[in-house]
């Protein structure tokens, strides 16, 4: 598996996770779920997820702004349950886009260039070994947020890989999600 194709999966699962959360009562995606310093709700982690993706693949990747420094009503914030997810979902479709953007610039040059990002002591890893860090981060945290819908009661989305690898027809035999989502 190549890195776009990575992304593809990511972008293709988050449109679901978003869906589902669409659908949700605003009071559930702001609900102190958590007793973190960082992390107290849903919404909570889903604008961290956007804002590690915009800070490795723009600050350290590309050496540009911050793709949140056009949302100011998000910057500075350390929790997000008071903010409509619409807002957060604004910013991180914006963050997609320039991601999408230096993907489709990416080469095997640049997948293997070294960076060292400022915060951690000129240690160096290469583009590619960083762009896999942001996309595990997202598995794990999309992980996390649909244990947290369980338990309140809500099933979430069924997100495994194999799912968006089926070819659409086989989708129609696949009757159930096998954890039980």
């Amino acid at each position: 598996m190549n890195t776009p194709e990575m992304y593809d999966y990511l972008m293709r699962s988050r449109r679901d996770l978003w869906a589902a959360l669409e659908r949700l009562p605003d009071e559930v995606l702001s609900r102190n779920l958590l007793n973190g310093e960082r992390f107290r709700c849903i919404k909570d982690l889903l604008f961290h997820m956007a804002e590690v993706e915009d800070g490795w693949t723009h600050l350290d990747l590309q050496n540009q702004p911050a793709v949140q420094e056009q949302f100011p009503d998000v910057q500075g914030r350390n929790f997000f349950g008071d903010v409509p997810l619409a807002d957060i979902l604004t910013y991180w479709r914006a963050v997609e886009a320039d991601t999408l953007r230096y993907l489709g610039t990416l080469t095997e040059a640049e997948a293997a260039r070294k960076v060292a990002p400022d915060d951690w002591h000129g240690v160096q890893f290469t583009v590619d070994g960083l762009l896999w860090h942001v996309f595990i981060h997202e598995v794990r945290h999309s992980a996390q947020i649909t244990a947290l819908l369980r338990t309140q009661g809500i099933k979430p989305p069924w997100l495994d890989f194999l799912i968006y690898q089926l070819p659409p027809e086989a989708k129609a035999f696949v009757t159930r999600d096998p954890d039980g989502a």
